[in-house]
């Protein structure tokens, strides 16, 4: 029981792994997690990986909102989850919103 701790009376596995979380919880994650790096990219107006900063926004964000929901899982292990997703997100930010894309794109290159 060395990765146990036991918080508010519930046993706590302190290096659980995404994967280990149950099928319905990472079917809530993952859209959330696509939702608000694509509201991110909106709003700073890129379809480019967001800077460190922003993506830091992104992640604590869907883990507050992941601790809402009683979902228990390291901190490090989202990050670690959505640095390896960052890819797909922004690819999937251009299938879902092409006229946007080539709209930011096209101010990107009168610059």
């Amino acid at each position: 029981m060395k990765n146990h701790i036991k918080v508010n009376g519930k046993l706590l596995q302190t290096n659980k792994r995404f994967s280990q979380l149950k099928e319905r919880q990472k079917n809530w994650i993952v859209p959330e997690l696509y939702k608000l790096y694509h509201n991110k990219m909106m709003e700073r107006r890129t379809t480019r990986k967001l800077p460190p900063y922003h993506r830091d926004i992104v992640i604590s964000t869907l883990y507050e909102q992941i601790q809402d929901r009683d979902i228990w899982i390291p901190y490090g292990e989202v990050k670690k989850y959505a640095f390896r997703k960052t890819t797909k997100i922004v690819k999937s930010f251009e299938k879902q919103y092409p006229k946007l894309s080539a709209e930011i794109e096209a101010e990107h290159e009168n610059k």
